[in-house]
């Protein structure tokens, strides 16, 4: 069997990225458009390298949410005022059977993940770069169905870009016990970086309490490093249903594996994590990633 060959690109994952500690007050956040030449919302059906079988699919189901934002008045009769001016009159009961929705969410979801076989990528230079491995590209449907029900039959047109996963390594919390009080972790140069391209993510300070954060939310004093899950953009609520960005990012690091990961989450994404806490599969890990706070 032919073993499998990691292929770096050294180009510029994230344009700019560049430790700027003293200018991170001034970076605003903007958020990414999409990856590797493709928007967020492109189908499935374009992206021609992605291999047929999926590396992950996951489902769930959510009532139909909707966040309002005002009502559209329903005019009556304009009325005048003064004989140079007229005024519109809103009909009462037609404006409040009227109202306009900042976002409807809810139906059925199914999210597919997919991956280049030996794609990777260096984030950084070559002397405090990070491999990035594996990539992972992330697929969202969602449409007004019975949660068991069919999918329907533009599954195809429905299946769009929602979202990417970038992997890497960093040190474990037994490999740092063995290591100098200063030394530089992975997860350290990659933070380091998305401040650099992103701004401060949010609660982020330089000064405070030094401590460890899992994914599990099980937080641990230590010395000398901080490993905490940081969001770009998160829901505006501890409970929120989506980012209302383009897309969100998040950091986070598992300290005990040393597994770390990049994550740029679109709303609806979002959303699907938020259906598979609150209706099926409490705990889920996406939704603890992107939705818990410290």
């Amino acid at each position: 069997m032919k073993p499998r060959t990691l292929v770096l690109s050294f180009a510029a994952l994230f344009a700019g990225a560049a430790f700027a500690q003293e200018r991170d007050d001034f970076v605003k956040f903007v958020a990414p458009e999409g990856f590797g030449g493709h928007a967020w919302g492109e189908t499935r059906a374009s992206f021609d390298r992605l291999p047929s079988q999926p590396v992950g699919v996951g489902a769930a189901w959510m009532r139909i949410q909707e966040k309002q934002a005002a009502y559209s008045c329903q005019l009556n009769n304009w009325l005048p005022k003064y004989i140079e001016q007229w005024i519109p009159q809103c009909k009462p009961q037609e404006t409040m059977r009227h109202p306009n929705f900042e976002f409807k969410a809810g139906g059925s979801y199914v999210v597919s993940e997919y991956a280049i076989d030996g794609q990777g990528f260096r984030y950084g230079d070559e002397a405090n770069g990070v491999v990035l491995h594996p990539v992972i590209y992330q697929f969202c449907a969602n449409w007004q169905g019975r949660r068991r029900g069919k999918p329907p039959a533009n599954f195809a047109e429905l299946n769009r870009f929602c979202g990417m996963k970038f992997m890497f390594q960093s040190e474990t919390i037994d490999e740092l016990s063995k290591l100098p009080v200063d030394h530089v972790t992975a997860y350290d140069h990659v933070l380091e970086r998305l401040i650099a391209k992103y701004g401060r993510p949010l609660g982020f300070s330089r000064r405070g309490k030094v401590f460890i954060d899992t994914v599990d939310s099980e937080s641990k004093d230590d010395p000398s490093h901080r490993f905490r899950t940081w969001r770009w953009c998160p829901a505006p609520e501890a409970n929120g249903l989506r980012t209302y960005c383009a897309a969100s990012v998040t950091l986070t690091l598992d300290p005990v594996s040393g597994e770390g990961s990049i994550l740029y989450s679109t709303p609806i994404l979002w959303e699907f994590a938020f259906a598979r806490e609150n209706y099926g599969f409490q705990g889920d890990p996406l939704y603890r990633v992107l939705h818990a706070r410290d």
